[in-house]
């Protein structure tokens, strides 16, 4: 039995579960957005759907889909529903499918507002044949694959609009198998990328695998790429949330920090900030955590004039990888403190004010 076909057969492990609670909570965030738009159709691919449940009946991803659905029936008026699953082995299909139904007839309302097509093709084959429609209306895509040669196809979603993706990369086996002609060939490493890669702390290297692909994409691409690291013991793997609008990356990464409160990134202690954080007879000795390396860099740039407004804020705070609301706290914390001024209640570093309603406030050296 093969590793993918042992892997549908057991309990899923704590990295994936963790997996796919991210995915989960990000499904469950990612409807509402376009329920409340009322488009007429959103669509999810589901490339590597497996069976829908683990040896134990935990729900894997086509499940999750579905439910995650259901829990928003009520807010389902105008907006249809279209699921794409596929697996390239056809039993596992027959299985998927047959799950499906069978959830699919607990709920009557469900079946008049969800359609599902099931394939059994490899990836290449059912990507190339179904990507006219992904961006054709609001689109989530899941990739939950083996291996890292699929990473190359990252560089298609720079031409999908309203798209955002999670794929599942085995990032420790790229370090592994850096070298090897299948690996060159499937991603073109270059020499230089390899020894990079390969001189890369262990536990860093599915941020590595993300530098990486990023260096791949179009100069000034819109599309944003961020990691979040998973230990499974001694490898590392890793998802890949991709997307272009600052509302996905916004909500993408508050959840991101709600899972892993101390570096919003891995569900290990990456940075070493559990050591940091420890007492220590010499404080000043103490090194500096992930968050205070941030607060420390963005009370510079305010206090410079490098950031001005609550829109230099707030893009600032996603490119870095953290939650508006960690910018919030800093800029509440420097206008008590008399640091700074701004005309507004708060520091409305979000994505309502700085995008949908255009909100500008300008941070000031406080005049008082």
């Amino acid at each position: 039995m093969s590793q993918i076909d042992n892997f549908f057969s057991l309990k899923f492990d704590e990295s994936t579960m963790t997996k796919l609670f991210i995915f989960e909570k990000y499904v469950e965030n990612w409807i509402p957005v376009f329920l409340k738009q009322q488009v007429d159709y959103i669509y999810i691919f589901d490339f590597f759907a497996g069976v829908g449940y683990d040896s134990e009946g935990n729900s894997g991803s086509p499940i999750i889909i579905l439910k995650q659905i259901v829990n928003h029936l009520p807010n389902i008026s105008k907006t249809k529903i279209r699921l794409f699953f596929n697996d390239y082995k056809k039993k596992r299909i027959k299985e998927l499918r047959s799950n499906c139904d069978d959830y699919l007839k607990r709920y009557l309302l469900l079946d008049k507002l969800v359609s599902i097509e099931y394939y059994s093709e490899d990836f290449k084959n059912i990507f190339d044949r179904l990507k006219n429609k992904i961006g054709e209306y609001p689109s989530l895509v899941f990739m939950d694959q083996f291996g890292v040669k699929y990473s190359s196809y990252i560089n298609e979603f720079e031409k999908f609009d309203r798209t955002d993706f999670l794929l599942f990369v085995s990032s420790s086996y790229l370090r592994r198998f850096a070298k090897t002609p299948e690996f060159k060939n499937a991603l073109k490493l270059s020499d230089k990328e390899i020894e990079k890669l390969m001189a890369t702390p262990y536990k860093l290297i599915h941020e590595a695998t993300v530098q990486f692909l990023k260096g791949r994409l179009s100069p000034n691409s819109p599309l944003k790429l961020y990691p979040f690291s998973l230990k499974k013991g001694t490898n590392i793997y890793g998802l890949i949330f991709g997307a272009k609008h600052p509302l996905a990356v916004d909500n993408f990464l508050r959840m991101a920090w709600k899972i892993s409160s101390e570096n919003g990134s891995a569900n290990y202690d990456i940075y070493n900030d559990e050591e940091k954080e420890m007492p220590n007879l010499f404080p000043e000795l103490r090194g500096k955590t992930t968050l205070d390396l941030f607060r420390e860099e963005f009370k510079e740039k305010i206090l410079n004039g490098t950031i001005q407004t609550n829109e230099d804020a707030y893009y600032y705070t996603l490119e870095k990888g953290f939650s508006p609301e960690h910018a919030k706290e800093i800029l509440k914390n420097l206008k008590k403190s008399g640091e700074i001024y701004y005309n507004s209640k708060g520091p409305l570093v979000n994505y309502k004010s700085v995008v949908k309603k255009r909100r500008i406030v300008e941070y000031e050296k406080d005049k008082n």
